[in-house]
């Protein structure tokens, strides 16, 4: 999807890549923000909000340990679907994409990260799972600004083998904002 919508390949289609984008921001965040404020609802409603701290802080922690030890998260093994690049217009495919990868898990779950945020967001109650549902629908939405450098074939294999190359990297950037929210929460807990 990433190496899809890109400048190049919207202009290729006829279509705007800026639509495209804004769309799929639009998407990630309604979506992101629904699912997590139904979980956070759900939480409310069977009290599990006044547990959030302790659970959220155990729930981080095995996420935290099962990445590290490169254990496979359970979930879909697909991806949005590319045929929609050449059907509809470019808003409805950025918003559609957006949606998808917004709510989680329609969509292949990378980390047991997403898993862990659902849970979070379960005890967390209301208002925050809102905040954290569109945090995390915008955040799994910002790789795709990367791509407005990618005018020309070049420049497309270019950013994506910095992309495969930067797997690395991003293991260690998850890993330190694990070990953020286990302060956060940790404090809350204290």
């Amino acid at each position: 999807m990433l190496s899809s919508i890109t400048p190049l390949g919207q202009r290729s289609r006829g279509m705007s890549w800026g639509r495209t984008v804004v769309g799929f921001w639009v998407g990630a965040l309604l979506a992101g923000t629904a699912v997590f404020s139904m979980l956070g609802g759900i939480g409310e409603l069977f009290g599990l909000d006044r547990v959030a701290p302790w659970v959220s802080l155990v729930v981080v922690g095995i996420a935290a340990t099962l990445d590290w030890a490169k254990v496979k998260p359970p979930g879909p093994h697909r991806q949005v679907n590319e045929d929609w690049l050449g059907r509809y217009r470019d808003w409805v495919i950025g918003f559609g994409f957006g949606a998808q990868l917004g709510l989680g898990f329609v969509t292949i779950i990378p980390s047991f990260g997403t898993w862990a945020m659902f849970l979070v967001a379960t005890v967390s109650g209301l208002p925050l799972a809102a905040a954290l549902g569109a945090g995390f629908g915008l955040g799994r939405s910002l790789l795709l600004v990367t791509t407005r450098v990618i005018r020309s074939p070049s420049a497309l294999a270019t950013v994506m083998q910095r992309f495969t190359g930067a797997e690395r990297k991003a293991r260690w950037v998850a890993l330190a904002g694990y070990a953020l929210a286990l302060i956060v929460v940790g404090a809350d807990v204290a």
